[in-house]
């Protein structure tokens, strides 16, 4: 039988993670936010927290008190306080596996990126740009993301998967100047208290700068999310799956990309989605065969505390 895994909740657990986790192999069942406690109490190996982040660390808990595995949406929790206890409620439960669904880990392309980060030198500075119209329309329905109590807003959304990025790559944060805005302030008559739009300033240990802005406002068409590092003797830049490499000023070829995907066509959730069928694999590897080794890249609950650390100081 193959592992079993409930996801808690809708929007990215039912487009994204349950599509790609079945094509991994795995058997999925799905719960509604409110019903969390049944996906607790089933028979699933695995839970997946796709809830509000201020509902984030209350499951954790629970789940792994009942001896469930714990795969947990980004941002970790509300605040860095949430985070530390999921943190020392898995070091309680050290035969349990603990993850925040930092899946661009499992991107192949950011696999290698990994891998020959060295190539282009020491670290000068990094760039990360994202921007999208998703949230511009002011008819859109309120819902959790517009309400910074319940862990709302394009910093944590979005900004969380690309603090890691960075500290994937080797980039760890000492330091956070941002300015973070509320474009929309209203929806439906219900006040809008979430960021949707950032732009954050971040130092890096050895003194390099990273320089992200993040708008989910944007008048423009939907856009990858691209991330560039640049050393001494290079740069490389990473477009939705996609890997680019420069050498001493040379234009940037393509090193690795989405030939190195699972399957023809397009996943569900684009760089995004192969992170999640990639990470499906893992998860059938560590939970059926027993090979733990293949979540080792995975972002643990402590790297999701480093993060939401990052997070709150922007704040």
């Amino acid at each position: 039988m193959p592992a079993k895994i409930g996801i808690i909740g809708r929007g990215w657990g039912v487009r994204a993670q349950a599509p790609n986790f079945r094509d991994a192999g795995l058997e999925v069942e799905l719960f509604r936010g409110h019903d969390w406690r049944k996906a607790i109490e089933s028979d699933a190996d695995l839970v997946t927290i796709v809830t509000p982040p201020s509902t984030h660390a209350e499951i954790a808990l629970a789940a792994l008190e009942a001896g469930k595995h714990v795969l947990c949406e980004k941002p970790t929790a509300l605040n860095a306080s949430e985070a530390q206890k999921m943190v020392d409620a898995a070091a309680a439960h050290k035969d349990r596996i603990n993850l925040i669904d930092h899946e661009l880990r499992f991107v192949p392309s950011y696999r290698v990126a990994r891998e020959r980060i060295g190539e282009i030198g020491p670290l000068r500075y990094a760039e990360v740009r994202y921007s999208s119209p998703n949230r511009g329309d002011r008819n859109r329905q309120w819902d959790w993301w517009s309400d910074a109590s319940q862990g709302g807003g394009v910093w944590g959304a979005v900004g969380s998967h690309f603090v890691d990025a960075l500290r994937y790559l080797g980039c760890e944060v000492e330091s956070v100047q941002a300015l973070l805005s509320t474009v929309v302030k209203e929806r439906g008559g219900k006040a809008v208290t979430s960021d949707d739009l950032a732009a954050v300033h971040l130092r890096l240990r050895g003194g390099a700068l990273a320089v992200m802005s993040f708008s989910a406002v944007s008048g423009g068409p939907d856009e990858p999310a691209v991330l560039t590092i640049h050393g001494e003797h290079g740069a490389m830049r990473l477009v939705g799956e996609e890997l680019l490499l420069s050498r001493k000023h040379e234009p940037f070829a393509r090193v690795a990309g989405s030939d190195l995907t699972h399957r023809p066509g397009n996943s569900s959730g684009g760089a995004f989605g192969t992170g999640t069928y990639q990470l499906g694999l893992a998860f059938a590897l560590a939970l059926d065969d027993g090979e733990r080794s293949a979540l080792a890249s995975g972002a643990t609950f402590a790297d999701g505390l480093a993060v939401q650390r990052v997070l709150d100081a922007a704040r």
